[in-house]
Order: C-alpha cells, then sequence, then structure tokens
C-alpha cells in the first residue's frame, strides 16, 4: 500500500500517463520485510544507464509518439539491430 503520496489533478490523459509513467513509487512503499522473486526463463529485462540529456530526448519522442519510453527504446535498439544486420 502506498502511503504518503498526492497525486496532483491532471489537464490531459497525457499528463497523467506521464506522471504514473515517471513516478518512482519504492519511496511511497511499505516494506513489510517480505521480498517476492520470480523466475522467468531465460528472459530477463536489463537495466541501462543513459545521458540524461538522451532520456529527455527519448521520453520526449515516445510522448509525441504515445508509446511509453520503454517501448520506443525497444523499438529503436531493433532497428538498428536489423540495420546492422543487413548491412
Amino acid at each position: 500500500m502506498m502511503t504518503g503520496l498526492k497525486i496532483p489533478e491532471f489537464r490531459t490523459y497525457e499528463e497523467e500517463a506521464d506522471f504514473w509513467d515517471q513516478l518512482d513509487t519504492a519511496p511511497y512503499m511499505e516494506d513489510d520485510g517480505a521480498w517476492s522473486r520470480f523466475e522467468t526463463p531465460n528472459k530477463r529485462a536489463v537495466r541501462v544507464t543513459i545521458l540524461p540529456e538522451v532520456a529527455q530526448r527519448v521520453a520526449e519522442r515516445a510522448h509525441t509518439q504515445g508509446v511509453s519510453i520503454e517501448t520506443l527504446v525497444n523499438v529503436l535498439l531493433l532497428e538498428q539491430l536489423h540495420e546492422k544486420k543487413a548491412s
């Protein structure tokens, strides 16, 4: 359960989506000491650190295209990999 989170009023659905996309909920979660671990067969998400200015440009482009940042990054990387493979 999240405690202490203040949710602002949104003018558009896009503003609300951006708020939830950018929100780190960790500070608002109660730590009951129980952690869950889920095993996935050979597939794991990977975190990659990117420069703040790159992150901003990706976020703006994702917002313009109406997709999440994660979706846009995956599409861009796959396009690059396919282009390099075709070369």
